[in-house]
Order: structure tokens, then sequence, then C-alpha cells
């Protein structure tokens, strides 16, 4: 089927170089900057039926454009003692060398204190036994986790130190700096750290893996240079698609900065597999005393079916994310699909190529030597290759026990997993974009000390834009009554939490009868003056919301980001709009909720909905792939059914660990794993069980049943293995990033792709495959497994005699 193509890439390598330079050269002149077409954030990729994203289209349109789209807080603290005068005029000093200058176009908007007129005194918390603290405010342009913001917030950091070095900075004064605007860019920084580190521990670990298994310096270069040439090219392919979608909006396609770390760990992983199942076969071609050339030929014609059928269940599996809710599920899936479309042609070109020109020198300091016997029939680069010579006994072993006992074998190695899995039922997701930064961050040190002196919630208040058609808040003689029953309506909202405490917890309301949110009586201190600069702030300017908009910041008792945080806002939903219906004057009107919190229980909703969604599509992608193969619908189905298990028993341990390693600091994983695991793990996963089965066919047809599934463990035993170790190699890279995330889908990702090398490909598998035979009606194999070995009766089909990975057919 390959064969005419195999000939023409090993015949023609020269062109094949050129024609990789060249289009190499290409793209990366046509190619724009990577952080020119990045986008990040979270809430920017919410679908737009979302109900915070209708908040966001209502307070645009009834208030405009705000210029400010994120904040930076420093906070100022003396633990001594309530703040002095000298502390007062150094918060000034900040203020007046961050205030942009009037016509000024800067990052920084506006700045506050807390000297400023009216709210300055919102900005200073009680003096309580641990002192007291005060914030500066710097309102910024960028939008949160917004490329643009980095170069502004090294610049804000640098002045600070200054400014913390000075003779000005009384003593004893601490510093520290949080705000949305802090936090998502020292987000970027740690995602350019994760991926300028994973990409040089996926490299060297490759390396170290490839030499110590094969100890053959050459071959480890074959993958190396081929996978490298197409990570590169596939940055300058994706950067392209999301420049073209940026300037035409032809279609819907972006990348993001973690992108890259998705883009390196599983093209070096999977096309290290797909390149050392081309050697291999390319060894036992040369072993038969076949020529450079020829063997290259050969080899890629034989591997190139199996290879092209789980390289497909991966980019199928990757690709079911396009039908996700959520933006960056929808993106980012395809996006690393195409990457491994890249891939998978330069192990069809580029490894091929390189094999001809290598020759024999590929296996140096070992030889090849000709086949003369059966035991050369093994599938090992190299008789001294560690994983292959070493454990030959091991498969063996495991072949005998499975065809002895099954049933027991399964049946013991799921209940010794069960446990894992039930756990895996009912793990907590966290959402707070802080715990995903470590503690030596600056931004999260700063808002450690913020939450000391101001209230968790003050970090992220909740707007509620209150939308009433029939009311007038700018002019209407009913506005002020009509916003303090709305006001002392949320203030005496009672709330159960989920330890069973029931209170009022709202904090603080601050809207147009009570600008700072005093609470009863407070309202009474604003100034006409205060008042009428909070009109443009709390009440809709702009037709044709003018005057039926008022807007009211909602102080909660929780931090923005927590589970809890959702739950209140829910409970704070249902009863606003139960009050409303239930008094006249406000019947009618409608809620909407924006902010933090609001962003997150969306977020929380949208992903949640994406991952049942994934984890349909993705199987039955995979599924399709398997029938189309193995043309046995019930075996496939177990296949599938072998990794959906392993993906449990990952995430069960998964969450074990992090909860024991973090604490009483570990709040959940993070909210992408799962997703992504289940997608990887499954079209991954099914590598290696296409590898095995497509073997075990061509086994049993020369050897009988029995023989020929121990014949086909031990002959793929050594080369899956080492592609197994591999694959887990380049995931565990991801610890060596900034990101937490990245550590807990790192460690996730190789403990799922060890786990089915060594237990499911290992035992599962084999087991289901035998039970099949013995007792499903019907079953093709039935018959073979009832015979001995040498029932040479059973015939593998034509469809799957050029998908047999890495051995010859004879």
């Amino acid at each position: 089927m390959f064969r005419y193509f195999s000939q023409f890439v090993t015949r023609y390598w020269p062109l094949i170089f050129v024609g990789w330079g060249a289009i190499f050269l290409i793209l990366h002149f046509a190619a724009p900057v990577w952080d020119e077409v990045a986008r990040d954030g979270d809430f920017a990729y919410l679908p737009d039926q979302a109900a915070s994203v209708q908040g966001e289209k209502l307070r645009a349109a009834a208030f405009g454009k705000s210029e400010s789209q994120s904040e930076v807080v420093v906070v100022l603290a003396r633990r001594d003692g309530p703040l002095s005068a000298a502390d007062l005029a150094f918060s000034e000093r900040i203020v007046e060398t961050f205030q942009p200058k009037e016509g000024e176009q800067t990052p920084i908007v506006s700045v506050t204190g807390p000297t400023a007129q009216v709210v300055g005194k919102k900005l200073k918390s009680p003096v309580t036994d641990r002192g007291q603290a005060a914030l500066v405010i710097l309102q910024m342009r960028g939008e949160i986790m917004a490329i643009e913001n980095m170069k502004p917030l090294a610049e804000i950091y640098r002045k600070l130190d200054e400014l913390a070095q000075s003779p000005e900075k009384p003593a004893g004064l601490e510093i520290g700096v949080t705000g949305s605007g802090a936090v998502g860019t020292e987000m970027l920084i740690a995602a350019e750290e994760s991926i300028r580190n994973t990409e040089w521990a996926t490299i060297g670990l490759i390396i170290i893996i490839l030499l110590v298994v094969y100890r053959a310096p050459l071959l480890a270069a074959v993958p190396l240079i081929a996978l490298a040439v197409a990570v590169f090219t596939a940055f300058d392919v994706l950067a392209i698609l999301a420049g073209i979608s940026l300037k035409t909006g032809w279609f819907e396609f972006a990348v993001f900065k973690t992108t890259k770390i998705f883009v390196v760990v599983v093209l070096f992983g999977s096309g290290t597999d797909y390149c050392l199942f081309l050697i291999a076969r390319y060894k036992e071609e040369l072993s038969k005393g076949a020529g450079i050339i020829d063997a290259a030929a050969s080899a890629l014609d034989a591997v190139s079916a199996a290879l092209l059928a789980s390289a497909w269940t991966t980019i199928l599996g990757l690709g079911m994310m396009i039908f996700s809710d959520f933006g960056k599920f929808r993106n980012g899936g395809p996006a690393i699909a195409v990457a491994l479309i890249v891939a998978l042609a330069a192990c069809f070109t580029l490894a091929p190529a390189i094999l001809c020109v290598l020759g024999k020198k590929v296996f140096w300091p070992f030889r090849v030597d000709l086949d003369s016997g059966e035991e050369s029939d093994d599938i090992r680069l190299g008789r001294r290759s560690i994983v292959g010579a070493r454990f030959q006994g091991l498969w063996n072993f495991l072949g005998e026990r499975v065809l002895r006992r099954p049933g027991l074998i399964l049946v013991g190695s799921l209940l010794v997993m069960a446990p894992f899995v039930w756990n895996a039922r009912s793990i907590d997701l966290t959402y707070d974009l802080l715990s995903e930064l470590g503690p030596d961050r600056r931004c999260v040190q700063g808002t450690a000390l913020l939450r000391e002196y101001f209230p968790a919630g003050e970090t992220g208040p909740v707007t509620i834009l209150a939308y009433h058609p029939k009311a007038d808040f700018l002019e209407g003689p009913d506005r002020f009554r009509l916003l303090r029953e709305l006001t002392q309506a949320i203030y005496s909202m009672e709330y159960t939490a989920s330890d069973g405490t029931r209170f009022k917890p709202i904090q603080s309301v601050r809207s147009l009868v009570d600008p700072l949110g005093e609470g009863a009586g407070g309202s009474a201190l604003v100034s006409g003056v205060v008042r009428a600069r909070a009109r443009a702030m709390y009440v809709a300017q702009q037709e044709p919301y003018r005057g039926k908009v008022t807007r009211l910041d909602v102080i909660f008792p929780y931090d923005p980001f927590s589970v809890e945080s959702i739950y209140l806002l829910d409970a704070l939903e249902n009863y606003l709009n139960q009050w409303a219906s239930s008094h006249s004057d406000w019947n009618g009107a409608r809620f909407y909720f924006i902010g933090t919190t609001p962003g997150i229980r969306d977020l929380r909703a949208v992903t949640l909905s994406d991952q049942q969604l994934i984890q349909r599509l993705v199987p039955l992608a995979v599924l399709f792939v398997l029938i189309l193969i193995l043309r046995r619908p019930v075996l496939s189905v177990f296949l599938v059914l072998s990794v959906i298990w392993g993906y449990y028993v990952t995430l069960g341990i998964t969450e074990l660990v992090f909860s024991w390693i973090r604490g009483a600091t570990y709040h959940g994983l993070d909210w992408k794993l799962p997703t992504f695991l289940f997608v990887i793990l499954v079209a991954v996963g099914e590598d290696y069980n296409i590898y095995l089965v497509t073997r075990v066919l061509e086994e049993q047809a020369k050897y009988g049943f029995a023989e020929g599934l121990k014949s086909a463990l031990r002959k793929t035993g050594g080369i899956i293995t080492s592609c197994g170790i591999i694959m887990a190699g380049t995931f565990i890279a991801m610890i060596s990033g900034s990101l937490r995330t990245m550590h807990q889908l790192g460690f996730a990702l190789a403990l799922g792709v060890l786990l089915d090398t060594f237990v499911i490909r290992t035992i599962l598998v084999p087991c289901i495959i035998v039970l099949l035979a013995r007792y499903l009606p019907g079953w093709p194999w039935k018959k073979a497994a009832e015979t001995t070995t040498g029932a040479r009766e059973v015939h593998l089909e034509p469809h799957l005699q050029s998908e047999i990975p890495v051995q010859s057919r004879r």
C-alpha cells in the first residue's frame, strides 16, 4: 500500500532534505512572532451564552467601555501598630511615581492611594493586633493575563524596588504586590519559564533514556533531529493559522502560551515512539541482508499502516475537542492535533532519509548481525538493549500465567486498582489562579499580606447589575428609596455555609446610596459632590439603558476563586430573584452578575459540561479507528474500556498524591487536568494496544493461539516498554516548569503512560483476549484458543498484513 511512497522517500532522500529545508525557511520567515498571536486568559473564552458574558455586554452597553481592564495593588503594612504619617507620605510618593501625566498615554490609567479624598479611607484597614495596612491601586489598560501587561509590570516592580531601597521608605513598613493584573501577568511569566524548562528537560530526558536503554548515540540522534525540525515547523504553522484567524476572522483558531508545552511533550513523546518502531524494523531488514536503501524502504512500507493508525487515534481524539464550548479546549486540542500531523510527516519522510544517510552506523557501537535463526525474530533494536534483553523472561512468564488463569489475573488486577477508581469519582477541582503559582511568587506573597488586613472578598468584589425597565435610577423621585430597599435586602440575606453555619454573609455593599459600602447610616456621610461622582460609576448613562441599570459592588467573606463563593453567588442570585418577584416596586427587574466569582462559576459550569461531552466523543473516535483497523468490534470496545479504566486509576492516584504533598494548602486538582488527561491518555494509550494486538494477530496466524500470544508479548515487550518509558519521560519533563498545573498534569500523564505500558497492555489486554477467545460465541480466535501450538488454520486477514508495526511477514 505504501510501497511507492516508501521507495520515493528512500531513493530520493536528498530531495527530502531539500524539501524540509525549504519548508522550514519559508514558514519561519512567514510566521508571525508567537507572542503577537498567542492569546491567554480564561474568561475571554467563555461562550457568549454564559451569564457573566451577558453581564459584561450589558455593562459595556450601559456604562461604556472601561479604560481599565485590570489592576495592580500595592499593599503597605505595618505590623507594630497603626500606619504613621511617614507611612502615608510614602504611599503618596508611590502614587506620584506611577500617576500618568496629563495627556500621556501609558499602560496605567489611574492611581489611587489611602490619602485620596473620600475613597482613601476605604483603602486603609482597621487597626488590629496585627497592625494596619493600606492599598495603592493602579488601574491598568491591559486585560488580566494580557501579554501587553508583561513589560509594564516589570517596570512597576523595578520602580517599587527602587522606592523600597530609598531613604524615603520608613523602617518596618512591608511592601507587597497583588491584584488581577499582577496575578495574570505572573501567570504568563511562569508559563514562559515552563515552556523554556520543559523544552530542555524533554530533550535531555529523551537523550538520557535512549542512551541508557539502547546505548547507541546515533540512534538517539535520529528522532531528535527529525522531531526538532517538526516542532519548530509546527510552531510556525500554528502561528500562521492563528495570525490568519486574528486578521481575517475566516475561521476560529487560537494558540496560547501553554500550547507550546503540550506541543513539545506530545510531539517528542509520540514522535520518538514512531521513530523507534521504524528503526526497529529497519534493523530487522538489515539483518536479512538487505541494502541500506532497500531496508529503509521495506521498513517504512511495513510500519506505515500501523503508525498511521496509532497516530490517527491521537489526532482524532484531540480533534474531538473542537466540539467544546470553552474556547481554550476548542482551540487547544485541534492545535496539538495539527502539530502532531507535522510530526507524523517528519517521521514518515525526514527520519527515513536520516537512516539512509547513517546506514548501519546508526547502531554504533553495536553491529547488525545477519538473521540466521528463529531467535532473531525478536523486535529488539539490538540484543544489548537493556529493556529487550533483560526482560525476555518476564514476558514469557506473563504470557504463560495469562493463558493459565486469565480470569483470576484480570479480576485480581481490577480489584487492586478499584480503590483508586472509586477515589476518582469525587475529586475536588480548583479554579484559583494563585494556586498555580509557587509561594515564592511576588503576587502570591502580596495576596497573603493583603488578606491579613482586608476581607478575602475584597480582592474580587461581585458586581450586580440591576436592570429595571420601569425605574429611573438617575433622576426618578423614588430612586434612593428603591436602592436602599435593594441594599438592605442584600445585607439581610441569610446563608447556610457548607459547614452548616447560618449567618448573614455580605460584608459590604457599595452603590449610589452608599458608595463607600459603610452599611446602615453610611449614606448620610456622603456629600453631594461624592454622590455626583458616584452617579457616573453606579448608574447607566448611555441609551437605551440610561437610568434603567444600576450597579452594586458586593463583598463576600470568601476567596473569590473558591467553590464556597460560587455557592454563595448561587444563593444570592436565587434570593434576589425571589425577593424582586415578591416586591411590586422591583417586579420585572433582572439581575446580572460580573466579576471574578461569576466568571469562575461560568467557567466551572462550561468546563464540566465540556468534560462530559469530551468523555463521550473521544472514546467514540478512538473506537472508530480501532474497528476500522482490527475489524473486531467487541475486542475494540474492550480496548477502549481498558484505557478509560487506566484514566480513572491515574486520576485517583494523582489526587491522593497531591493532597498528601500539599497538605493543608491543597484545594484540589487544577480544573484543566481531567479533560487534558482523559484526551491524551485515551488517545495515546491506544497506540500500544494497536501495536500489541496487530502483533498478536500475526503471531497467532503462524504459531496458533497460545504460542502466538506468548510470542507477541515477548516480541513487542521490549520496544513498547521502551516507548512507554520515553513517553513518560517527556511528560514528567513538565514538572520542571513553574506552573503547578503542569506539575500535576506532568505527573498524571507520566503515571498514566507507565500504567498503560506495564499493566494495561501487559496484563489486562492479554487477559481480555484470552477470555474473549474462550467464551465469546463465534469469536474468530475460538478454534485457535482450543488448539495447541502449531494450529496454523487461523489466518490473518489481508488488511492486517501491512499493519504489523515492527516484524516481517513470513
